[in-house]
């Protein structure tokens, strides 16, 4: 698999030499397994899915995904699908560290869909993943080279720069009146985390607000952008479509009625010596 995986980066990304280089730098799997994903799913499209995740019904069975369909009754234009894995804004610092989480909120990158090639939001991703490996090693000691740990690999490449360019691009491409926008900022007033502490303007932008404990997809079609932008249409599934099993988040049972694909979270490359001797 490493070697197909090199081929497809040699073959399809020559014009991204940079691209290979990085690749190879990675010292483990789990990395570049992060980096591949993307660039499969944004050069092929269709669906991914980690190999510890199982179908809790077909995908045309999956209710959640019905206004995607070409034949649907309300096919929406949509180049990218993300479910939500973390949902808890309002985490303590201890309970933070005990699932180890970087973030209170963020997509699950286990099961993705793209129903179209060439996602901007999953160009915007690998773009980002490269940038950030780039200043990782940078800024690493010369003699030992880059160091990953947990927290590094989660936000270089994992769900913690996936998550951070979805709502990035979907603030920099929605009009400042769309309703995602109105949400987000509606839900600061109280809070102030949008207002520039040096001018006290508050930033339109997309914060986490919208997606905070949906029931329902919210999706954004690649129509609502501003003239000029190229986002691509995007889809947020709630946790209890492919984020069951969890003890957070509102997650649901792996046998609910709204599971499309179930996931055993069962942090295999990221275990502390607890999860070795107890499970």
């Amino acid at each position: 698999m490493t070697k197909k995986a090199s081929k497809f980066i040699t073959e399809i990304f020559s014009s991204v030499p940079d691209l290979k280089k990085l690749y190879d730098s990675y010292p483990y799997h789990v990395i570049r397994s992060d980096l591949i994903r993307y660039l499969i799913l944004w050069y092929y499209g269709g669906f991914y899915a980690d190999m510890v995740v199982y179908p809790a019904r077909s995908i045309r069975g999956c209710s959640a995904l019905e206004s995607l369909w070409d034949d649907g009754p309300k096919s929406l234009n949509v180049s990218l699908v993300v479910g939500i894995e973390i949902d808890e804004p309002q985490a303590s610092p201890r309970l933070m560290r005990e699932w180890r989480w970087i973030k209170r909120y963020q997509l699950i990158q286990c099961t993705m869909y793209a129903p179209r090639r060439f996602s901007p939001i999953l160009r915007e991703v690998i773009v980002r993943a490269m940038a950030h490996t780039r200043r990782h090693i940078d800024r690493s000691n010369f003699l030992r080279g880059p160091r990953y740990q947990e927290n590094t690999i989660l936000e270089v490449t994992g769900p913690g720069v996936f998550t951070d360019a979805v709502l990035d691009v979907l603030s920099q491409t929605l009009p400042p009146t769309h309703s995602l926008v109105e949400s987000s900022v509606n839900a600061d007033a109280d809070i102030g985390d949008l207002v520039s502490p040096s001018t006290g303007v508050i930033q339109r932008r997309v914060t986490w607000a919208p997606f905070n404990r949906i029931r329902e997809p919210v999706c954004v079609d690649a129509s609502e952008v501003m003239d000029g932008n190229a986002m691509g249409g995007v889809c947020v599934l709630p946790v209890s479509v492919w984020g069951n099993g969890q003890r957070h988040s509102g997650s649901e049972g792996f046998s609910s009625r709204h599971a499309c694909v179930n996931h055993r979270f069962g942090r295999t490359w990221r275990k502390g010596w607890m999860e070795y001797v107890f499970g």
